[in-house]
């Protein structure tokens, strides 16, 4: 098993918005950072950026207006679906989707995997259904082959509720709640220590790595269903950082996604990798 990032495009906003400590207008283009994850019987998709359609046509999808609000620049090669047959797979490949949450920019691809299994917390379903309050459009509350859980397992990493996807260990759903009601932390199994894909649980990372008093972003005022929850969630990110080895990934942030590994080549090996590689016992 091994896990690499890829971008579904970008988006794009007046610096001082996005970042908590600025006043600049500058702009600033931000990426869609996907998570992929290959297991021995397919891949696992932690969010999925934008999907085909967006790509190639924004204008329609999600609309001129929002394409302008949003700064977003797609092209067609820019969904991920395309993306993986660039590396070497398909998109039948695809067998799950973690959603981090139901935000266009993170599930809106899920359309273009058709045999993925789509996993999402139970209580981002019901956030869903305040609809454009909560920054719902109404195609993320009707997405197909959707497997609603609940976080009922045991705390884990420091964060105090968990649900083991798979049942052996190697993929953990973490509570994230602050951004959205139902926001989740996926957190993968390195050979050495985990990769923690926060989703919007922070826009930059140093907004998460922030002493508590740091005033929040512009973004994490407008956007967070909860910013105390928030604040919560940044807490445990940090923690997970110093205790467990964690290496925490956020979704748009520009200056991450260039240290990240990007290509099935460079991608970090996880535990099944070293399971695979163990040699077998002599007889």
């Amino acid at each position: 098993m091994t896990v690499f990032f890829r971008t579904t495009g970008t988006m794009g906003g007046p610096e001082f918005f996005v970042r908590p400590t600025s006043r600049s207008l500058r702009a600033v283009r931000i990426p869609v950072i996907v998570a992929v994850v290959e297991r021995p019987d397919g891949l696992v998709l932690i969010d999925t950026g934008w999907s085909r359609r967006t790509c190639a046509f924004p204008d329609d999808d999600p609309g001129l207006v929002n394409r302008l609000l949003l700064g977003l620049a797609v092209k067609p090669e820019d969904a991920l679906a395309s993306q993986l047959i660039s590396q070497g797979y398909t998109p039948a490949d695809v067998r799950h989707v973690v959603a981090t949450h139901l935000h266009a920019d993170h599930v809106g691809g899920v359309v273009d995997f058709d045999r993925a299994t789509v996993h999402v917390h139970a209580r981002e379903i019901d956030a869903a259904a305040t609809g454009l309050r909560g920054g719902y459009t109404p195609a993320v509350r009707s997405l197909p082959r959707v497997n609603p859980y609940t976080l009922d397992g045991p705390p884990a990493l420091g964060f105090p509720f968990s649900k083991d996807l798979f049942g052996d260990g190697t993929v953990l759903l973490l509570d994230g709640r602050g951004h959205t009601a139902g926001s989740i932390v996926v957190a993968v199994k390195l050979q050495e220590g985990w990769c923690l894909h926060a989703g919007d649980a922070a826009q930059y990372v140093g907004e998460y790595r922030a002493d508590d008093s740091a005033p929040p972003s512009l973004y994490a005022r407008a956007m967070s269903w909860n910013l105390g929850e928030q604040r919560r969630t940044y807490g445990l990110l940090r923690d997970a950082e110093r205790s467990a080895e964690a290496r925490v990934v956020v979704s748009h942030d520009p200056e991450l996604l260039n240290a990240l590994p990007t290509t099935k080549e460079t991608a970090w090996a996880c535990a099944w990798d070293k399971r695979k590689a163990a040699p077998k016992p002599k007889r």
